[in-house]
């Protein structure tokens, strides 16, 4: 069994992103991100209780909706906004247009092939996910992502201590349970006036203004560091959870699950329409593969992970209960560890050659990261 990579944990917090903010966003994504934050999610579970199936189909809807989010977030457009030539364009339109004439005629003589591309690619497809998840052990691929997701999942979780109020839901004030938390909270709430008011002090030399804010970062940082390192520990059951969990998932539930989860892609994704082959799945069908393959185990890591993730962490104690019930119910760490294994194994898809991955399908954003 992979064991939580957190033994000599050094804490090394990422700066808070400032509120509102969100890194390579683009404002057609902002605003289905907006929306989601908005939606109001059912109670979590209170002590004792199983996570609803209303809590459960929220978290597969918003992490679905962040995952989509992301990807139009990293994808780059190169000068769209170019004039052309109008003669050209006319030339290039007829081409088109008589392309897709030959194409329907082709498409409309193999139109008696696409049942046997659609079985093909179903079991092409249940052949190389059993060697993503084969009964019982874990696969090379699902042991290097769960390290990924280790990092991913403290990093998100020092990004969600360091908000000063709980994250989606109500959105409340978080309880105070360290001295340097509520200095560090008290700090990043007034930043921008202590420095306006800071900045605005006679200074004998620039070299003195300047040690001056160097102070003012420094108390802040220093009570960050302080504040994180008091919760580390319960980083690590956390991720000792999550770890566990996982491991279990992916030995028992999704190998299980190979054969239903390669039918339902395939129908899903209609993979055997338009330029299809039996052998491998056409780059033009690779967003509808892709929509139902994340659909298809998101599905099932939330509706198999949470239970036995709430039941392992049951024993946390008063307040500090909710606020790591509200982490591990939060729809941004199943995003991400969704995005990590289908990521995985869309790379070993196209290393067989089943899949034609676009170009640009994992492109990073221009845009500069926010904080």
């Amino acid at each position: 069994m992979l064991a939580p990579p957190m033994s000599g944990f050094a804490v090394k917090a990422p700066r808070p992103p400032p509120d509102g903010a969100r890194a390579g966003g683009a404002e057609g994504t902002a605003g289905a991100t907006r929306a989601a934050t908005e939606t109001i999610a059912p109670p979590p579970p209170g002590v004792g209780e199983h996570v609803s199936q209303a809590l459960k189909q929220h978290i597969t809807e918003m992490a679905l909706g962040l995952l989509e989010e992301q990807l139009q977030a990293r994808i780059v457009h190169y000068r769209a906004d170019l004039a052309t030539n109008p003669e050209l364009d006319e030339v290039t339109a007829t081409v088109v247009e008589q392309l897709h004439r030959l194409q329907a005629a082709a498409q409309e003589r193999a139109s008696g092939d696409r049942e046997a591309i659609r079985a093909a690619h179903e079991r092409t497809l249940r052949r190389l996910l059993g060697r993503v998840f084969p009964a019982g052990s874990l696969s090379l691929l699902v042991e290097g992502r769960l390290k990924r997701i280790h990092r991913k999942l403290a990093r998100l979780f020092f990004q969600s201590e360091l908000h000063g109020k709980t994250r989606g839901r109500d959105g409340g004030m978080k309880v105070i349970h360290h001295g340097e938390q509520a200095i560090f909270y008290l700090l990043a709430r007034y930043r921008n006036r202590l420095q306006a008011e800071l900045g605005g002090f006679d200074f004998a030399s620039d070299e003195v203004r300047e040690r001056s804010f160097e102070l003012l970062a420094k108390i802040s940082k220093d009570m960050q560091d302080a504040f994180l390192s008091r919760r580390s520990t319960e980083l690590r059951r956390i991720v000792g959870a999550f770890n566990t969990v996982l491991v279990d998932v992916m030995r028992r539930v999704l190998s299980a699950e190979v054969g239903a989860i390669s039918a339902e892609v395939v129908e899903r994704g209609q993979t055997q329409e338009g330029r299809a082959y039996s052998y491998k799945i056409a780059e033009e069908a690779f967003p509808r593969f892709r929509a139902a393959m994340e659909r298809a185990i998101m599905v099932r890591l939330v509706g198999a992970v949470e239970d036995p993730l709430v039941a392992r962490l049951a024993d946390t104690a008063g307040s500090d209960r909710d606020e790591t019930v509200q982490f591990i119910t939060d729809p941004q760490v199943f995003s991400m560890i969704c995005g990590e294994l289908c990521d995985g194994m869309y790379e070993l898809l196209c290393n067989e050659g089943f899949l034609d991955l676009p170009p640009d399908w994992r492109v990073v954003s221009a845009t500069p990261q926010a904080g």
